[in-house]
């Protein structure tokens, strides 16, 4: 069998060089996000006001403890030096973060199977994912979430230690859920290599050590955000697209997180069947046929959608499960599996798939590479 550089010289990619291609492709992806980030498309989600608020609050001295303040942090950082051109700014940003996970994906797929084809395979689909290139345009987490825990796993395999933990301490300050993945992380490095990984601990902490103790001096209270109380509520009845805002509201009596949990649990003891269905439902919501959002979103784009997670979750799945045994395709499997479980028992959003998919796609451009250069998934496999 030729090697990978020997067919990205002549067979997959004709006459030109691996550098080449990635360069086309890199500036493709860029320039696609461009055009639709700073076009006439709406940039403000419902929760992109929510940010902006608590931007403002920081900005005024205050602090509201209710959705993750990394992102507000990072308006209000525009706002400071943008002013009115602070949306736009922060729409080129979201290009430029967008455009440079698509060269995370590409190193990281070259990386951990050794393999430039691979690499260029996952670029090519990172560039030109529909939902890659969509959520570029929204001011909201996910393009930040992304991108920093794109680069915290980067610099984590290439074994930049105070990189990586810095990188996946920013990410999970805009995005608490993130926590989870990185202490699952930790704790398959520390069995893996037998040793405590001081620098990637140290320098996480820094940024949640600073919203933390920086919420401690507003409110009081050492947290990265507010919201668990009303999200647990939330989840209590959401059933995938169906979900009912306004349930914290008609439940003032409910006050912690304590509370909130038992009256989840109530409602599994309550209706077992309809709770288990609700699960499923928010499993096929993220990565099956999404909802149409109350009428927002039309037949198309949901079967763009269901074919992207067919094809996720299919190639991504069988690429790990060849390659099981390396740890670094190992760990890549991680944001899969802890965002999932956290929005099927919790409620979700198909958007909330958006920072998975980098892992799902670099793992997929394994698979297709195989099947590329050996014209079979499994060649050992006999029927």
């Amino acid at each position: 069998m030729e090697s990978s550089s020997q067919l990205s010289q002549t067979g997959m990619w004709g006459r030109f060089t691996s550098k080449q291609i990635f360069l086309f492709i890199l500036s493709a992806g860029f320039l696609i996000r461009l055009a639709v980030s700073l076009g006439y498309l709406p940039r403000m989600h419902k929760d992109s006001y929510d940010y902006f608020n608590q931007a403002d609050i920081l900005l005024s001295g205050g602090y509201e403890n209710f959705f993750p303040n990394g992102y507000p942090f990072i308006i209000a950082l525009f706002k400071m030096a943008g002013g009115n051109a602070a949306t736009d700014l922060l729409a080129l940003l979201n290009v430029i973060m967008s455009g440079l996970s698509v060269y995370f994906v590409y190193r990281l797929a070259k990386v951990i199977f050794n393999n430039e084809n691979a690499g260029l395979i996952a670029a090519l689909i990172m560039a030109f994912f529909p939902s890659q290139i969509n959520y570029t345009r929204w001011l909201t987490t996910e393009v930040p979430a992304m991108f920093f825990m794109l680069g915290g796993f980067y610099y984590y395999v290439t074994k930049r230690q105070w990189l990586s933990g810095l990188f996946f301490g920013i990410a999970v300050i805009v995005r608490t859920e993130i926590l989870p993945i990185v202490l699952v992380l930790l704790v398959l490095d520390t069995f893996h290599f037998k040793r405590l990984n001081i620098a990637f601990i140290a320098t996480l902490l820094l940024p949640i050590i600073f919203t933390g103790s920086y919420c401690y001096a507003k409110t009081g209270v050492f947290a990265l955000s507010g919201h668990g109380t009303v999200n647990i509520l939330t989840s209590v009845t959401a059933s995938g697209g169906d979900i009912d805002w306004s349930f914290d509201d008609n439940h003032p009596e409910i006050k912690t997180s304590k509370q909130a949990l038992a009256l989840y649990f109530d409602y599994f003891k309550e209706n077992p069947a309809g709770f288990l269905k609700a699960r499923f439902m928010n499993f096929w919501e993220m990565w099956g046929y999404p909802s149409d959002m109350q009428g927002s979103r039309g037949t198309a784009s949901r079967l763009v959608i269901a074919a992207g997670n067919v094809f996720l979750l299919v190639c991504g799945i069988s690429a790990w499960w060849v390659n099981r045994r390396k740890f670094n395709v190992l760990i890549m499997l991680i944001p899969f599996v802890v965002i999932t479980g956290i929005h099927i028992v919790m409620f979700t959003m198909q958007r909330y798939t958006y920072p998975v998919e980098p892992f799902m796609i670099l793992l997929s451009a394994w698979t297709l590479t195989r099947i590329f250069q050996t014209r079979t998934l499994f060649p050992d496999l006999k029927f």
